[in-house]
């Protein structure tokens, strides 16, 4: 299994594959500039200022690693990154030593910027708008949302949205029901299961440092 195995697996067609990607992308990838007055309490406006965000940055037309970056700064602010960390590597965090656990978290933000800058290369004028949301019997909230493209049927997200110590941040995001954290653990336990929790650290870091094209 090649490192590149942690983009493409999981997914049961190319184009399914890559639209899921790239929305992973599109979702772990915006700002929480919205931090004052109503966005700071109302997840509908929280995750709206998510994806405003995001599209400001892709209309600019930057450098794919310029961009990587710019999503990168912005998602470290908005998601709950040590948690989603956390929870893709699963059952597997608590077979790592301290010096894993610590090398995977290092490595983890930089695996996801990677991507960023593999499917924002394809972004084409696509727009995001919030739709609604509902309260989850945990405290936190579901936000229904849609990425609109000129050249085909809106893409459905659910963005699962916490308060926490920090204020509200992001937990995970579903696409057509299907969340993306349950597919990259699926797709890390894949990799962990062949070559070990150091295997996965060594092909996350490849992926990482990789060159892009």
């Amino acid at each position: 299994m090649t490192n590149a195995t942690l983009v493409r697996r999981s997914w049961p067609s190319v184009a399914l594959r890559h639209l899921a990607v790239g929305v992973l992308a599109l979702a772990w990838g915006v700002a929480a500039t919205l931090r004052t007055g109503a966005a700071a309490d109302d997840p509908k406006a929280f995750v709206q200022g998510i994806g405003d965000q995001v599209v400001k940055v892709l209309q600019q037309n930057l450098p794919r690693e310029k961009t990587g970056e710019q999503l990168n700064a912005i998602w470290l602010q908005a998601f709950d990154v040590e948690g989603i960390g956390r929870a893709v590597l699963g059952k597997n965090w608590k077979k790592a030593t301290e010096e894993q656990r610590k090398a995977y978290m290092e490595l983890f933000p930089k695996y996801v910027a990677k991507l960023y800058a593999i499917q924002f290369s394809n972004y084409s004028g696509e727009t995001f708008v919030v739709k609604g949301s509902k309260p989850l019997s945990d405290g936190g909230t579901i936000v229904n949302a849609e990425i609109d493209r000129p050249d085909g049927e809106p893409i459905k997200l659910d963005f699962i949205a916490r308060e926490g110590a920090q204020g509200l941040k992001v937990t995970d995001v579903k696409v057509e029901g299907v969340s993306l954290l349950v597919t990259k653990r699926s797709e890390f336990d894949a990799v962990v299961a062949q070559k070990g929790i150091d295997g996965l650290i060594q092909a996350m870091r490849q992926k990482a440092s990789e060159e892009s094209n």
